[in-house]
C-alpha cells in the first residue's frame, strides 16, 4: 500500500488499524513502514507484543546480501518498546 505524504499540498494523517493481529501465537503480525524521498531513512516494523502489553518497533540492519545467499536476513532487531497504555492520564486528578 502506498499512502501519499500530502493532498492538496498539505501533509497526510494516515490511520491502519490490525484487525485482530496474532498476539498469542507467537507468530507475530508485523507493518512495516518505510520512506521514499530524497531523505534517506531506514525502515521500521511495528508488531504487538501481549506478555509485555506494547508495541515493539523494530529496524533491519541488512540491506545487501551476496548472490549466493539463499537467506537474505535483513536482521530485524528491536529498537524501541512503548506500552500500550503509556499515556494514560491519572485519573485522580
Amino acid at each position: 500500500m502506498d499512502i501519499d505524504g500530502t493532498k492538496n499540498h498539505r501533509p497526510t494523517h494516515t490511520v491502519i488499524n490490525l484487525m485482530y493481529p496474532a498476539i498469542y501465537t507467537g507468530e507475530k503480525t508485523t507493518v512495516e513502514i518505510g520512506m521514499f524521498h530524497v531523505r534517506a531513512a531506514d525502515s521500521i516494523r511495528i508488531s504487538y507484543e501481549s506478555g509485555r502489553d506494547g508495541w515493539v518497533i523494530e529496524q533491519a540492519s541488512t540491506f545487501e546480501w551476496s548472490t549466493d545467499d539463499e537467506v537474505c536476513d535483513p536482521d530485524w532487531q528491536e529498537v524501541a518498546f512503548v506500552k500500550a497504555w503509556a499515556r494514560e492520564k491519572p485519573t485522580d486528578l
